[in-house]
């Protein structure tokens, strides 16, 4: 029995365990969209109105559920369009399947424009700038190993996006069936650390009498959430996120100090701060703040002693001096530390720290008040923070948010609670605009039992709103909050002293005179249920509704002009050093 190319990826996905492919019908794809869109394939294509968004969707489902998805994109052109979306998946580690078709390497197919566009591509040259791996089928025989390869580069070791090219005439040539039970079956093993270190590591770890732990999105995409939890209880020390980390601890446990960076906690900040042994755990360092500068300290290394974990050696030390670096996956590290510790190790060392978890206690209270001071509850025009704190109130406890680019991130990370982790999903350091939409679609198909809830800025949803359309023919039912700056203000604006305008955040008229779309208007006409929301009092029962709805829904806030989004780092920068004033004898 022979099977055609296409054939052997449609059912290579299959046996991978995929369960949706998103993507753009198009030249040098289409024997490959034959297959697909074949009965009893069993693959559902979600056809999606851009590029980018096929790879965003996939995006969204990897961190919801830490599954791989599949993107079909039309030849070189394809690829080329969604370079923006492959660097956001490089950037947070996410494990993606991307495959475009080509021209035959003897020109027996050719596709019109296909040349132009690959000499234009600095992808076609250099993929793997845009991917995690780059690989190429020159014959059908070696589709088999390449969709293994390409599973196993996306999801084994640190993931990322795997670039596959497949030429049509590799898709339309046939070859002798293979055994699909054993030619797509892979394992991936995690990688140990060496015993010697992590023995010095937790000799450290012991030893320190303010010990604190960084955890990134590695924690995550290792499932070791439970496992950091457990480590952290037995040396009774706080856990403080970076990165895509936010969610490894639940927020009302009591380890949890918060979120670091420009726009963290100050409670996060002063810990850093503070901290004489650091143990960094799935993260990149790259948001840390140099808090010692910015608190008004003599200038000196940011930390005392740091020990590192991390799935690839270049990463150990790269931002930091490191004492200790361990080479391993995130859950065999922690598993490996935690089990080495002595029973009478942990009671010393939770009598020892008494003290400074009730500093961290108080610090964590301070944090709250600073908040409430900016929670808007007492006024009648809506700021920023107030929605993020009436959908936590009505959302489920193990709903999916998923929070786009701009302020909304910031504001997110310090008034939105998370109790779960993959339950708060953004697009991390690189806050790609026109991600957010897709990849909320990618999360509701990753965890279609649970409410998914979008909040996005406006100029981020102008970017891909035409994607609510695969919510409507697809019958993916995802809330989507927009929130509209150019609503009322709280005082004259719309021109400072000299006459200009303001460009950041709102759209105006020549006149100054603030302009925006209809959005909830613009979702009616998409088939969506929509709701306009300009007063605080209004918020509960819009978020009800819409989550109520059999199908997707969008609640359009109208947020006050003048609002200030996000508490500043000059606003951390006070609070923050006044905390370090007042601990710096007790802690």
């Amino acid at each position: 029995m022979t099977i055609n190319g296409g054939e052997i990826i449609a059912k290579g996905l299959r046996a991978h365990g995929v369960q949706y492919v998103a993507g753009v019908p198009g030249a040098g794809i289409r024997p490959l969209m034959g297959e697909l869109l074949k009965p009893g394939v069993g693959i559902p294509f979600i056809r999606v109105v851009r590029e980018p968004s096929a790879v965003h969707m996939a995006d969204g489902y990897f961190r919801a559920c830490g599954r791989v998805m599949a993107a079909v994109l039309p030849a070189h052109s394809g690829i080329a369009k969604a370079v923006a979306a492959l660097a956001t998946c490089v950037s947070d580690s996410i494990g993606a399947v991307v495959i475009t078709g080509g021209e035959s390497a003897d020109g027996s197919y050719t596709v019109p424009g296909l040349v132009a566009s690959r000499a234009a591509s600095p992808v076609s040259e250099n993929g793997a700038a845009w991917s995690k791996q780059r690989l190429s089928a020159s014959e059908c025989a070696e589709l088999p190993g390449l969709l293994r390869l390409a599973f196993e580069a996306a999801s084994g070791g640190r993931p990322g996006p795997v670039h596959l090219e497949v030429p049509l005439n590799v898709q339309r040539e046939s070859t002798e069936a293979a055994s699909e039970s054993q030619s797509f079956r892979s394992t991936v093993e995690r990688l140990k650390g060496d015993g010697e270190s992590i023995a010095q590591a937790l000799r450290m770890l012991s030893n320190a009498e303010r010990p604190l732990i960084v955890a990134g999105g590695g924690v995550i995409s290792a499932d070791a959430t439970l496992d950091l939890l457990s480590l952290a209880e037995k040396l009774s020390a706080p856990i403080v996120t970076a990165g895509n980390g936010y969610g490894v601890i639940p927020a009302e446990h009591p380890l949890d100090g918060g979120v670091v960076g420009q726009t963290g906690s100050t409670c996060a900040n002063a810990l850093l701060e503070r901290a004489d042994v650091v143990l960094v755990i799935g993260c990149r360092l790259s948001d840390l703040p140099d808090v010692h500068k910015r608190s008004g300290h003599a200038a000196k290394s940011p930390f005392a002693r740091m020990i590192q974990i991390d799935i690839e050696q270049s990463e150990i030390g790269m931002r930091h001096a490191v004492e200790v670096g361990i080479v391993a996956d995130a859950k065999s590290a922690l598993v490996d530390l935690k089990e080495a510790m002595p029973l009478k190790v942990r009671r010393a060392v939770q009598v020892r720290r008494l003290d400074f978890l009730e500093q961290m206690r108080d610090m964590r209270r301070n944090w709250i008040a600073v908040l409430a001071e900016r929670d808007g509850t007492r006024d009648n025009l809506i700021r920023s923070q107030r929605p993020m704190i009436e959908l936590r109130k009505v959302l489920q406890r193990d709903a999916l948010v998923v929070v786009g680019a701009g302020g909304v991130q910031a504001v997110a990370k310090q008034s939105f609670a998370v109790h779960m982790p993959r339950t708060y999903l953004s697009s991390g350091n690189r806050a790609e605009t026109g991600w957010a939409v897709p990849a909320s679609i990618g999360a509701k198909l990753a965890m279609p039992a649970r409410q998914v809830a979008c909040i996005v800025e406006d100029i981020d949803f102008l970017q891909s709103m035409q994607e609510i359309a695969v919510c409507v023919m697809h019958s993916i039912p995802v809330v989507y909050v927009v929130y509209n700056y150019s609503g009322p203000a709280f005082v004259q604006s719309g021109a400072d002293a000299t006459g200009s305008r303001s460009v950041e955040r709102d759209f105006s008229l020549p006149d100054g005179k603030p302009y925006s779309p209809a959005y909830a208007e613009i979702a009616k006409s998409f088939g969506l249920e929509a709701w306009r929301v300009e007063h605080a009092s209004q918020l509960a029962g819009a978020f009800r509704k819409a989550l109520d709805c059999s199908g997707a829904a969008l609640v359009e806030i109208m947020i006050a002009r003048d609002d200030t989004g996000p508490i500043s780092d000059s606003a951390t920068q006070t609070a923050n050093a006044e905390l370090l004033r007042c601990n710096e004898d007790a802690i």
